[in-house]
């Protein structure tokens, strides 16, 4: 399917700042661009840092696609209905990828109460049945959060297991598959299980995460959420 428009929606998985800031650091003088993002390397690949993506996107398939990041960082799924406000009604063919939910489970850390998984979950829904109703012609990926802790639980600076926070995100991201099956517009970009392996339990060389900030995607992190969108059209 060839999009006339790329639209991207959500938090700091699909930015800039973070994989360039990471970039600027592990990769000097090796990136022509600062937008390395997910987004940003979904509709045009960065050829110098990423040369076995040469001609894996967006813009090579259709280069009249146009793009629209209307991304956050540290949106929150309250955050992303107001994104979906700004999208204009259209029938013409459109990608659109959200991130969202991450930072409103960490916002929760540390709650005591029932978990918060289905109200941010139900938040998700509303705007994606929003996206549909603004653009009927789309393909809609949606990513399911990301562990850093890989299943230790642990993070850093936060004290104590997270166990019950993990729940919530294991909750959350069976929802988000939920949501997924219920309409054949919607696509799961399974961010959760292709990073699996890559956060703390792994050697520091391994991660995708950003050092400075393990619950950020690095440079590598970034391209690896843009192929998992790739492999969910055909790239």
């Amino acid at each position: 399917m060839l999009f006339a428009r790329y639209i991207a929606l959500g938090d700091s998985i699909s930015i800039d700042i973070y994989p360039a800031s990471d970039a600027s650091l592990r990769y000097p003088g090796r990136a022509s661009t600062d937008r390395l993002g997910a987004a940003s390397l979904l509709a045009r690949n960065d050829d110098q840092l990423w040369p076995d993506f040469r001609g894996r996107d967006l813009h090579t398939r259709e280069p009249s696609l146009r793009f629209d990041s209307i991304t956050a960082d540290g949106a929150t799924t309250h955050t992303l209905l107001g994104q979906v406000d700004r999208i204009r009604r259209d029938d013409e063919p459109t990608l659109v990828t959200i991130t969202a939910g991450g930072n409103d489970l960490l916002e929760f850390i540390g709650w005591s109460a029932a978990s918060p998984a289905r109200e941010i979950a139900a938040r998700l829904r509303t705007a994606v049945t929003r996206v549909l109703e603004l653009r009927p012609n789309s393909l809609v990926l949606i990513g399911t959060v990301y562990d850093p802790s890989d299943g230790t639980n642990r993070l850093p600076g936060v004290p104590g297991l997270l166990d019950h926070e993990a729940k919530w995100l294991t909750e959350y991201n069976e929802l988000v598959r939920q949501l997924v099956a219920s309409d054949p517009r919607l696509r799961l970009a399974d961010i959760h299980q292709h990073f699996l392996g890559h956060g703390l339990a792994a050697p520091e060389p391994e991660r995708w995460y950003l050092r400075e900030s393990i619950i950020e995607p690095s440079a590598r992190g970034a391209s690896e959420v843009r192929r998992v969108w790739l492999e969910l059209i055909g790239g």
